[in-house]
């Protein structure tokens, strides 16, 4: 039996990884550098995962099955494969070197000697057998872990995963998650200053989500952790009109109280100057409810992850597709996207492991 993964990001190194334990015949490609979104993640500590697993974490209901069946397993192949972890207050995983490349090292400490540069464009299938490029091949199982376009830049986000059009799949129509929002403002005095508040996503004069949080102003928008998961919470909206931002940033103060006779002790001092011209009696319902008309969010190359991808009715509960089971599917090239905290790459690390239970099973 010989396998093609596409992707060599998380879920395609970590399915290689098992492949290379239970000698299983495979080939990864990978158009740009292995592991490149996996180094950039959690600021370049890489968060690996969480230890609060709740539903609400994934816009799917299968994410947060999977991820929640494969969780222990998960930490016992970190072990297996030499990655000591350790886990924040929040209950964040990171590697217990606080560096993604120690991630990276570990997953490829097995000589992983099957990785080529090269970008897939056509998949086609011949005698039951598979062939990429129409030369590459054959294959006898595929395995589809490209990921996504988020934090490519415009310039090579054109025609990504095009191979997936020849096979006629039902797709999400993507968009950026886990970014930041840009607004009907003009915060070009604010730039780049942050400030722990409370961060509402309000639809019609209707609260949608809130979170508590750090919020970082941009000349045209905001973002910031809390920020993103609003604004994964906004990708999943059918109907995005009528949308703003409101900020609390004052959530545990009451202006009315005659000690505070200005700004200058409690807030940023750009912020003080930002709000010197409002009168006072509009003073607190505004530091209450700072809002702003949602233009749209952030491009894909500034996104942690896309919402959409490949329809989740056209796959198995494991992770074959319903119309071709030598095809595995893995990893955010799937609609299932997760909050912050390492829930995505959590998701991906669990989809190698369930792949890695049905080839081993086949084999």
């Amino acid at each position: 039996m010989k396998v093609a993964i596409v992707g060599g990001g998380a879920c395609g190194l970590a399915l290689a990884r098992i492949l290379e334990e239970e000698n299983i015949d495979y080939d990864i490609f990978e158009k740009s550098l292995c592991g490149r979104k996996l180094l950039a993640s959690g600021n370049g500590k890489a968060n690996l995962g969480n230890m609060n697993l709740s539903q609400d974490m994934y816009n799917a209901q299968f994410g947060y099955e999977l991820v929640t069946k494969y969780h222990q397993k998960l930490l016992d192949f970190f072990k297996r494969i030499g990655l000591y972890i350790k886990v924040d207050k929040e209950g964040r995983i990171y590697p217990y070197s606080e560096s993604s490349l120690s991630v990276l090292q570990c997953l490829m400490k097995r000589p992983l000697h099957r990785i080529e540069n090269y970008p897939i464009q056509t998949i086609c299938k011949i005698n039951e057998k598979f062939y990429l490029n129409d030369v590459r091949g054959p294959y006898d199982y595929l395995v589809l872990a490209s990921g996504s376009m988020a934090s490519f830049i415009k310039k090579k986000q054109e025609n990504f995963n095009s191979y997936l059009t020849g096979l006629q799949l039902k797709m999400k129509p993507t968009m950026p998650s886990l970014v930041g929002f840009k607004l009907d403002c003009d915060f070009k005095r604010l730039n780049g200053v942050r400030i722990k508040c409370v961060a509402s996503l309000v639809q019609n004069q209707k609260k949608i989500y809130s979170e508590v949080g750090e919020v970082i102003f941009k000349i045209d928008g905001i973002s910031g952790i809390c920020i993103l998961n609003l604004s994964s919470i906004y990708a999943r909206l059918e109907n995005k009109s009528h949308c703003t931002i409101s900020l609390d940033l004052i959530p545990d103060l009451n202006l009315t109280d005659p000690t505070y006779d200005d700004l200058t002790g409690i807030l940023h001092p750009k912020l003080v100057e930002y709000f010197m011209a409002v009168p006072k009696e509009k003073l607190q319902d505004m530091l209450h409810n700072f809002s702003f008309q949602i233009i749209g969010v952030y491009d894909y190359e500034f996104a942690q992850v896309v919402s959409g991808g490949i329809d989740l009715s056209e796959i198995e509960p494991t992770l074959q597709l319903k119309k071709d089971k030598h095809i595995f599917v893995g990893g955010e090239i799937l609609d299932i996207d997760g909050m912050c905290g390492g829930y995505n790459l959590m998701f991906a690390f669990s989809c190698a492991l369930k792949i890695g239970e049905e080839l081993c099973n086949i084999k």
